[in-house]
């Protein structure tokens, strides 16, 4: 047993299964988990989940404190884009900021995969029930949202981002609505979340309201989250290298196979262990308890994550992602190890998941290898997921 068994790759290594077990079925190419971008209804009047067809908003609970924050994730962004392309993505399903939680929850909607939808509101008073939910959105055909400037509060361990937003919504019967309000979403700081279950960013509570479609949504978005008192620190993050899972970003993704695995070692990078352990399905073959799986990192420094073809098999709603990796990880004695292996991630249909809790894309099985750290590592991670 090699002391990187007991460092990096230790759950890996005790939930390694023969390469045959990371070809479920006959491999196909890549596909997300939903590849048909069809647009789907959203709500215009129930709940504050969704817009609200009412004269005045309704005074959100939870303001947001205005401290300056510290050791925030630093994957968040300052200001967000105008009408974002992410609304008419075939899957988008991101918690790495509260602007991607946003865009999240109405590329849900849009697809109609209400069950995921609710799973980005937290589990407070102000939530309603998922039938209820559901039912405000069978009149809209589709939503594109405007997002303003966010800003980020913390205290006492927590995150706050009142996030401004504007929404232009299509019913079914082809009439327009436009809406204009505040969606307030907060994080515990992950490295301090020490025990399960991971709470990931999501939104504790909303105030819209609708407004005339010749209204200067703009000038109303820019007061929309005064309810929170003065605007909280606005952060300036420098864009991140693609592929940059280091402990500088906050990557915390499941809209596909590559972006788990980047967002599982973007977790151990930055040593927020019960992240890193969320993304394994309950169901994984051989999954530790989380405190040996916290002990297995205890001296890892750092890793980098290279990702092969990853390859798709999909029949009865459930849809299987082979993923071929090779990590290169520095311990902190200065060490440096190679590996390769081969993850299995699984979701079910999200278009089949249509009651709570939503189950989204996680991690099956791994198999996993030390290599020497010259070795030719793309042939090496192809056989162990039996690529050519």
């Amino acid at each position: 047993m090699n002391r990187y068994f007991n460092a990096l790759l230790f759950a890996a290594l005790l939930m390694a299964t023969a390469a045959a077990a990371c070809t479920p079925g006959t491999p196909t190419p890549t596909v997300r988990p939903i590849d048909t971008p069809t647009l789907a209804p959203t709500a215009t009047n129930t709940a504050a989940a969704k817009p609200q067809p009412t004269s005045a908003p309704t005074q959100v609970s939870t303001p947001a404190p205005t401290s300056t924050p510290t050791n925030i994730p630093t994957a968040m962004p300052t200001t967000v884009p105008t009408t974002a392309n992410t609304d008419y993505m075939p899957y988008l399903d991101d918690r790495s900021d509260a602007a991607a939680v946003i865009h999240s929850l109405f590329n849900a909607i849009n697809l109609h995969q209400y069950a995921r939808a609710y799973s980005y509101w937290d589990d407070t008073p102000q939530r309603v029930t998922f039938d209820q939910f559901e039912a405000g959105y069978q009149n809209t055909a589709s939503v594109q949202i405007t997002l303003g400037a966010i800003g980020v509060g913390a205290g006492a361990g927590n995150l706050y981002a009142p996030v401004p937003i504007t929404l232009n919504a299509k019913t079914t019967s082809g009439a327009t609505q436009t809406f204009v309000g505040c969606y307030l979403l907060h994080l515990s700081q992950p490295a301090i979340q020490g025990a399960l279950p991971f709470r990931p960013w999501g939104i504790q509570s909303a105030t819209v309201q609708l407004v005339a479609d010749n209204a200067n949504a703009a000038d109303l978005m820019s007061h929309a989250c005064d309810n929170f008192g003065p605007p909280p620190t606005t952060l300036s993050q420098p864009t991140a290298a693609p592929g940059d899972i280091s402990a500088n970003q906050y990557i915390d993704s499941r809209t596909g196979p590559v972006e788990v695995l980047q967002s599982l070692y973007n977790a151990i990078n930055r040593h927020e262990d019960v992240r890193a352990y969320s993304y394994w399905k309950s169901t994984a073959q051989n999954l530790p308890g989380l405190d040996q799986f916290e002990q297995g990192y205890n001296n890892t420094q750092e890793v980098t994550l290279t990702t092969g073809l990853v390859t798709s098999d999909a029949g009865a709603g459930q849809i299987y992602d082979t993923v071929p990796v090779a990590l290169k990880a520095g311990l902190s004695d200065g060490t440096q190890q190679t590996f390769v292996g081969c993850y299995v991630l699984h979701i079910s249909n999200p278009d089949i998941q249509t009651a709570p809790p939503f189950q989204p894309l996680g991690i099956e099985s791994a198999n996993v290898r030390q290599v020497a750290n010259d070795a030719d590592t793309a042939a090496l991670m192809n056989q162990l997921c039996g690529l050519p």
